[in-house]
């Protein structure tokens, strides 16, 4: 089973307002993945060089950044918000990947 597909595609079935594209490929160096906000739709990019499980980890992370930015701050930070994104993010990531 393609883990990362199905995760990608369980974040996006739960969060169906929210428009984002995903894509494994080069980051910053320090980086294992980012969200980058477009003018239509965020763009998250995993590092592909990566084990597994940490792009697995950084998809529901960066993942987290766009529901929390769009839905409640506007913001890049990891506060209270990010963390009840970071929350459901994972619990998909549960039933998706551990389930």
């Amino acid at each position: 089973m393609d883990h990362f597909r199905a995760l990608r595609d369980a974040l996006k079935q739960a969060n169906p307002t929210i428009s984002v594209s995903v894509r494994r490929c080069r980051v910053p160096k320090g980086n294992c993945g980012d969200c980058l906000r477009k003018s239509d739709h965020f763009q998250i990019r995993i590092d592909p060089s990566q084990p597994l499980q940490v792009q697995l980890d950084s998809l529901v992370h960066e993942f987290a950044h766009a529901i929390a930015y769009l839905e409640w701050e506007n913001t890049w930070d990891h506060g209270p918000e990010f963390g009840v994104a970071y929350a459901d993010c994972y619990r998909i990531y549960e039933k998706t990947v551990t389930g």
